[in-house]
């Protein structure tokens, strides 16, 4: 009698009504932060990989929802050969956004990256959407493709956080030493010359800024650091006054 007692008083404690709400599902991650995995593991005979891509084409068409088909995009990229390369690359410029950022991501993991970086590059060219240019600019930065320099710096010029962030990471992925003073001049807060300027942003507009340079300064101060191993720089003024006097021995000029 006395288990049946408890059995209802547990069933009324734990009833509907006192129930836990649902765990919120875990946001994903800001376009700049998107994370390029380990390599792909090599296989050596052509056919596995042709095998695998054939598997991975008739899953890819009978998938119905964008999600499913980045996640097979994905498991693709855990392997690496030149053929799983070439299917990778068709996929880059994929209208699903999703596709084309695991595409992106899973080329770098491939290891041929002079191939890879070069076919990142031409799709950096011609993407619009901030999303997977970050995806693109993080991939090339991971291949060490160098050549991309210049359309990392307009992406790192346009107000965007996420861009900002994405370049700042290629910059230091490829150790491009003539980013220098474009990041160091990224280190101080943004802050209003003059209040009473009627020129001057409304404080709506300082608070957006103010949160873009506060999400991008981790990754400035990083590719600093990749760039000049050894050495940290807080303030603009700080990594000019080193840029002046160091600099030249380390191939940076201000």
């Amino acid at each position: 009698m006395r288990t049946l007692w408890m059995l209802l008083l547990t069933f009324a404690l734990t009833s509907a009504d006192d129930e836990a709400p649902p765990a919120p599902e875990p946001k994903p991650k800001p376009a700049g932060e998107v994370e390029v995995g380990e390599p792909g593991v090599k296989i050596e005979d052509p056919a596995v990989a042709r095998d695998k891509i054939a598997r991975f084409q008739a899953a890819y068409k009978e998938a119905d929802e964008e999600p499913a088909k980045a996640e097979l995009v994905k498991k693709l990229g855990d392997w690496d050969h030149p053929e799983i390369l070439k299917t990778l690359v068709k996929l880059i410029g994929e209208r699903n956004r999703f596709v084309a950022i695991e595409a992106a991501v899973a080329c770098a993991r491939q290891s041929d990256a002079a191939k890879a970086g070069a076919a990142l590059h031409r799709a950096l060219q011609n993407e619009k959407r901030i999303d997977v240019a970050c995806a693109l600019l993080v991939a090339l930065g991971k291949t060490g493709y160098v050549k991309a320099y210049k359309d990392a710096e307009k992406w790192f010029k346009k107000e965007s956080a996420e861009g900002r962030k994405a370049a700042a990471r290629y910059f230091g992925g490829v150790k491009a030493k003539e980013a220098f003073r474009l990041l160091a001049e990224e280190l101080d807060e943004p802050r209003p010359g003059r209040i009473d300027d009627p020129k001057n942003p409304p404080a709506s507009w300082w608070k957006e800024r103010w949160e873009e340079w506060d999400s991008n300064l981790p990754y400035v101060k990083k590719a600093l650091s990749e760039l000049v191993p050894g050495e940290t720089f807080d303030t603009r003024k700080e990594a000019e006054e080193w840029a002046r006097v160091e600099g030249r021995t380390h191939g940076i000029e201000w």
